[in-house]
């Protein structure tokens, strides 16, 4: 009579397995984590464009506004010229980050005195809709607050006699208020004489 024994192997083949389901669930774990992650990341990232593409729409405004007004509008104060949508840009004669409560640009909204300044640029399209709709939720969809611009004067300018500096300022939040992006730019006027005739 033959007696078998049983393989002490049989134990092994449990324990390899049951330790390849652990590695196996770990990584399916860190794979989900990642994705999550990675998808955190991508939001992030649109909503800073959304934020600085809203602010360089508005810059842009204002440098096509200076163009269009600048002989029209003189410079003003605005260190007391609260935020409006309803009114129009000004040239301010006060320079923004020297006149700033916070003393830099990148802390928005901007202040002076205790009131915020700027020109609230919220355009509406020819279906009457604005095109940065505004919602203090936040969302995909929507904006925190509608761009800010600031036109500063410089003076006219070092070199040349017959153009003026201007710096414009644009801030604006994306759909949250802890994304905010703030641009700058320096524009020239120069203004050039031609005499009357063909």
């Amino acid at each position: 009579m033959l007696l078998k024994h049983k393989s002490a192997q049989l134990g092994m083949v449990l324990i390899t397995t049951m330790l390849l389901l652990v590695v196996v669930t770990l990584l399916a774990l860190a794979m989900f984590r990642g994705v999550g992650l990675e998808q955190r990341i991508a939001g992030n990232t649109m909503e800073k464009q959304r934020a600085l593409q809203a602010s360089v729409s508005a810059q842009q405004y204002a440098e096509q506004w200076l163009v269009n007004n600048v002989t029209s509008t003189p410079a003003v104060d605005c260190s007391a010229q609260a935020s409006s949508s309803t009114g129009a840009p000004a040239i301010c004669t006060d320079i923004l980050a020297n006149s700033l409560d916070s003393g830099t640009v990148g802390n928005v909204p901007w202040v002076i005195g205790g009131g915020q300044v700027g020109y609230s640029y919220n355009p509406v399209n020819a279906t009457g809709s604005s095109y940065f709709p505004i919602s203090t939720s936040g969302g995909l969809s929507t904006y925190y607050s509608a761009p800010v611009v600031y036109i500063s004067q410089l003076g006219v300018d070092a070199t040349l006699s017959n153009a003026v500096d201007y710096r414009i300022d644009a801030w604006s939040y994306a759909g949250a208020r802890n994304t905010v992006a703030v641009v700058e730019s320096t524009y020239q006027v120069r203004f050039i004489s031609k005499a009357p005739g063909p």
